[in-house]
């Protein structure tokens, strides 16, 4: 397989020579990398810079060089070490500029969020080259949404958690240029029946390896939103319904949160849906971690991107175990070396790293003009 090198407005500068190794991790709902291990041949220093994009043939995303290593090993050759993120990455520059308020759609918030900030913004300065909206997939998950000042790739991943929508930017080679979309998986697994079921156990004989991880250590179900005000005239909020030992209780200060937008002052009524928002957001943040994660045989019964793909929920059992999981397919790390390909799924959520807890206390305690808030409902009451 080549990977092809290209400018950064997508213009083929050759390929990657004589590779030694290439990971390739596809993310849901965050964004993708790569890593590429090859010898330091005066080609690939030259094709491999830092902003220069990589096309692998066949998948809808590219990625750009953000990391180049040079060095050499105990045998006296030269290597080449890039590393970078799926065009993903490209929002992660961008800021939501100004307060949004967003009552609607899920979907249709995160398209708006991208276009105002990315696509048409005010200043054009801000406008990221070739980059456009993909087709309006007509998702149904509703959203009260408001936010100012964050990190537009943060607050798409928040959505993203929220609503089970994924989101990435297709890399179009026809037209040299990108399109955002959102998506979602096909539900595969074994108690349905619309689509054909796939199921992983080495019992079938399509797991090399399996780790199964479960904690309610972070675990929350119940959250108390203490707003604005003070001692019996401060407004507060519940998020969540239990009792006796199956009550996890958090409080989440938003005492910044204010009332006021654009000059405006908030009904009650408008204003516990922003304290829900944050209430949601919070228990959002404290599941209970249920995941596996697996090393799938690619020569199997289950083909990769036709059997299953990126989003998909499917099934995981392990007998032994006494583990049966119907999950989404978060994660999934293609890694192709001289000795042959392998395939790692990560199936369900990863428990938070320290970054992302430190990103969440910083949300949590900043001022209202760098806050923001999310409801999500469902429409359908489908699976999602």
């Amino acid at each position: 397989m080549d990977l092809y090198v290209a400018d950064r407005s997508f213009n083929k500068l050759g390929t990657v020579n004589n590779r030694t190794s290439l990971r390739w991790v596809r993310r849901y709902r965050k964004t993708g990398e790569f890593e590429i291990h090859c010898p330091a041949t005066t080609q690939n220093i030259e094709k491999l810079q830092r902003g220069n994009v990589i096309i692998k043939p066949g998948d809808p995303e590219a990625g750009y060089i953000k990391y180049r290593n040079l060095q050499e090993n105990d045998e006296g050759k030269e290597l080449l070490v890039v590393k970078g993120d799926f065009l993903t990455g490209y929002l992660n520059r961008r800021i939501i500029w100004g307060i949004e308020i967003i009552n609607g759609l899920v979907e249709v918030a995160m398209r708006n969020l991208v276009n105002k900030n990315a696509i048409s913004p005010t200043d054009t300065n801000r406008i990221i080259p070739g980059l456009s909206l993909g087709d309006l997939k007509n998702y149904t998950e509703m959203a009260d949404f408001q936010t100012s000042y964050q990190n537009l790739t943060e607050e798409l991943e928040r959505l993203c958690a929220l609503s089970d929508i994924g989101y990435r930017i297709r890399y179009d080679g026809s037209t040299k240029s990108m399109k955002f979309e959102t998506y979602k998986g096909l539900d595969r697994s074994s108690g349905q029946s619309i689509n054909p079921r796939c199921i992983f156990s080495k019992n079938y004989n399509n797991v090399e390896k399996q780790e199964f991880t479960e904690s309610d250590g972070n675990y929350r179900n119940l959250v108390l939103i203490g707003g604005i005000g003070e001692g019996t005239d401060r407004k507060f909020a519940t998020v969540g319904t239990a009792a006796g030992l199956d009550r996890y209780e958090i409080f989440n200060d938003q005492k910044s949160l204010s009332n006021v937008v654009d000059s405006v002052t908030l009904t009650d009524a408008e204003y516990q849906v922003l304290l829900q928002g944050k209430g949601n957001e919070t228990l959002t943040q404290n599941k209970k971690i249920c995941v596996f994660d697996s090393s799938i045989d690619v020569n199997a019964n289950r083909k990769y991107k036709e059997d299953y793909d990126l989003g998909d929920i499917v099934t995981n059992i392990n007998k032994k175990w006494g583990v049966k999981l119907d999950t989404r397919i978060e994660e999934i790390e293609e890694v192709y070396e001289e000795d042959g390909e392998k395939i790692n799924v990560v199936f369900g959520d990863e428990a938070p790293t320290l970054i992302d807890k430190i990103k969440q206390i910083n949300r949590q305690t900043s001022s209202s003009g760098g806050s923001s808030s999310i409801v999500i409902s469902s429409i359908d009451g489908g699976i999602f």
